[in-house]
């Protein structure tokens, strides 16, 4: 079986959370077994980030990376959506050495391409949405532009043959928005591959300690893009009453342009106890997530939630908003702790409540990691996501299309 899969994002070019979900997802489906044999797999994607034109992972997964011109950051979405057909061109040039049983689009981004593709060859469209346009705004679409991704999200949700949502909150937002079969979408999770999480040796996490807590302070880490949906700014709105109660707390946010939240944290009077960390590393993430005492994310959107498994992974105490894909992953006092999304208050009670127990929150711990291993594992993902392969193909061969 051949699978195109066509992504805007993946590496070096990852901007958020798909361009990770796919270069994780991809080495997995390669070589896996289907009824007409091993999965082939070829990745049709910008070369924004730069990387080799073609690059073959393994004997199964081949990344073509296309060159595009600049896109418009004043009218994003036309020059995005209008690019589509230099990924689409590479695609058809691709497919004549041996055609393809499915197309796979990841989000609107691409969502004209693989439309396309789909007509062109006759083939299945299999779309994963990732996120909404209306779920990022609460419900709204404030901008022509905003109106102009939720239409292209539509219609690639309309043109697949199944759309896959990564829980059932995003499901159920399909269904909300676009007025979705059930029947049509595929729950299928995101993952982590935990065993890549880095380890931090004990120095590591002594020096960590003597620069963030030289006199045994406690420290909270938000980790995340910098914008409003992320909700950091309930968090800050929170380290006033934490502080009250817990003087020697520090919050360190890992994040690029973290600076922005720097005027409400000084409003506040509590700049001196926020550390802007700014951009980090992989391996820094995971480092100071075996250094903190909580990991806090306090959505107010979030379709999955991969910070939090990725906390989990590392062995981090997590307090997260109970909504979207988090709500999902975190379950209250299981295997972490959650908040009402936009509540401050709710964040203050749930560090007290951290804090106060630690012996409670080692055993949160120990289960969000055995829970990690066992559900959210890239070849258990792999081969759910193979099986639909499977069935849209088998289905595919059996319509008069």
């Amino acid at each position: 079986m051949r699978i195109l899969v066509v992504t805007w994002e993946y590496p070096p070019y990852v901007v958020g959370g798909m361009g990770k979900h796919v270069a994780e997802l991809v080495p997995a489906l390669g070589g896996q077994a289907t009824q007409d044999g091993p999965l082939y797999v070829d990745v049709v994607t910008t070369r924004y980030g730069g990387g080799a034109p073609e690059e073959q992972l393994n004997e199964f997964v081949t990344i073509h990376r296309v060159d595009l011109p600049p896109f418009d950051p004043v009218d994003h979405y036309n020059s995005v959506v209008g690019y589509n057909y230099l990924l689409v061109r590479r695609a058809l040039e691709l497919a004549e050495r041996k055609p393809y049983d499915l197309i796979h689009a990841h989000d609107w981004l691409v969502g004209r391409a693989g439309i396309r593709l789909k007509h062109h060859w006759k083939a299945p469209l299999i779309t994963t949405i990732h996120a909404t346009e209306r779920g990022r705004h609460q419900g709204h679409l404030p901008s022509d532009t905003s109106y102009q991704i939720d239409r292209m999200e539509w219609q690639s949700c309309f043109e697949a043959w199944k759309v896959i949502a990564c829980s059932n909150f995003m499901s159920q937002e399909l269904q909300d928005f676009f007025e979705l079969p059930v029947d049509k979408i595929a729950v299928i999770p995101n993952g982590i591959n935990a065993g890549a999480i880095n380890h931090c040796s004990t120095e590591s996490r002594a020096l960590l300690r003597q620069r963030y807590a030289p006199n045994g302070e406690h420290l909270l880490l938000y980790v995340g893009r910098i914008v409003y949906e992320k909700g950091l700014h309930v968090l800050i709105r929170a380290m006033p009453r934490i502080l009250a109660e817990y003087p020697d707390t520090r919050l360190l946010v890992a994040g690029k342009n973290a600076e922005k939240v720097y005027p409400q944290a000084y409003e506040l009077n509590v700049e001196r106890s926020v550390d802007l960390l700014g951009f980090v590393s992989d391996a820094e993430r995971d480092c100071l997530y075996q250094t903190v005492d909580a990991a806090i994310f306090p959505s107010l959107y979030e379709p999955f939630g991969i910070v939090a498994l990725e906390a989990m992974a590392a062995g981090c105490n997590v307090i997260a908003s109970s909504v979207g894909g988090l709500g999902e992953i975190v379950r209250h006092l299981e295997n972490g702790l959650t908040v009402y999304p936009g509540d401050a208050m709710s964040i203050v009670w749930a560090v007290n409540q951290l804090l106060a127990d630690p012996a409670a929150a080692a055993t949160r711990r120990a289960q969000a990691l055995a829970e990690i291993r066992r559900r959210y594992n890239w070849d258990s993902i792999a081969a759910e996501t193979a099986r639909l392969y499977e069935q849209v193909v088998e289905e595919r061969r059996n319509t008069d299309w």
